[in-house]
C-alpha cells in the first residue's frame, strides 16, 4: 500500500536513498509519478517527473512554494504518496 506523505519530514525520509512517488490528480483519476532523493548534506532534493522527463532541484526550503512545484499542494492536500511498488 502505498504511503501517504504529509509533512516535509516524512519526504525528506521517504527521499532519502532516492524513491518514486505520485500525485493524485483529478480526485485519483490521474497519477503525476515522480522520482526523488534527498541529499541531507545540502538539503537538496532532485526531482525527475516522469511525465516529461523534466528534472529539478531544489532546496528543501523551497519545495513546498508553489512557484517551485505542485509537491507542497499535494501534501497539504494529502494527494501525495510514495509508491511501494
Amino acid at each position: 500500500m502505498p504511503q501517504r506523505i504529509s509533512s516535509l519530514e516524512e519526504l525528506k525520509e521517504a527521499a532519502g536513498d532516492g524513491a518514486d512517488f505520485f500525485i493524485l490528480l483529478a480526485g485519483g483519476f490521474v497519477r503525476s509519478s515522480k522520482y526523488i532523493s534527498y541529499d541531507s548534506a545540502e538539503d537538496r532534493f532532485w526531482i525527475l517527473n516522469l511525465i516529461d522527463s523534466s528534472e529539478q532541484s531544489l532546496k528543501a526550503s523551497n519545495i513546498l512554494k508553489k512557484q517551485h512545484t505542485n509537491i507542497g499542494e499535494a501534501i497539504t492536500k494529502g494527494a501525495f504518496f510514495k509508491d511501494d511498488n
